[in-house]
């Protein structure tokens, strides 16, 4: 069975995205919730950059036809 791909909100997971970046810029973060952040960052990343390639392409679509 084939995953079922989630839509995100992306000004709410940049902003998210944003957050947790700020979160560590404040100073020494706890390990065991900087794991837990960064874990989200990386999933909110990938996330928006799949969004983003999805945007490149429906472009590149819509210039070509």
């Amino acid at each position: 069975m084939a995953k079922k791909k989630l839509e995100i909100d992306f000004a709410k997971a940049f902003a998210e995205l944003e957050d947790i970046a700020s979160w560590f810029e404040q100073g020494e973060p706890d390990l065991d919730e900087g794991m837990k952040r960064y874990e989200r960052a990386s999933e909110l990343a990938k996330s928006l950059k799949e969004k983003l390639d999805e945007a490149e392409n429906r472009i590149k679509e819509i210039k070509n036809s």
